[in-house]
């Protein structure tokens, strides 16, 4: 396939084009900008806050599973200690 064919298609891309296929149209083939910017600037400020949101959510929840990992450990070693002085 050509490389002119393959290109990133976004959520964004495809909202417009359900939206509205001449505004779709206008911006993505014709290459008009829309006429206000600023409702797209405060998505993607939006997005991008989101994103780190979830990026730091995710990394929580992987020390979280550590955490809950070592605790077992912590906890089979201790039975095994105990059991060995009964």
């Amino acid at each position: 396939m050509s490389d002119q064919y393959r290109r990133l298609i976004r959520a964004s891309e495809l909202v417009r084009w359900a939206y509205c296929r001449r505004a779709w149209w206008l911006q993505y083939v014709r290459g008009h900008e829309p006429a206000n910017p600023e409702p797209l600037v405060r998505g993607q400020k939006f997005h991008q806050s989101h994103r780190r949101y979830v990026e730091r959510a995710d990394m929580y929840r992987q020390f979280a599973l550590l955490a809950a990992l070592a605790g077992l450990g912590v906890l089979f070693i201790a039975i095994a200690l105990i059991s060995l002085h009964l």
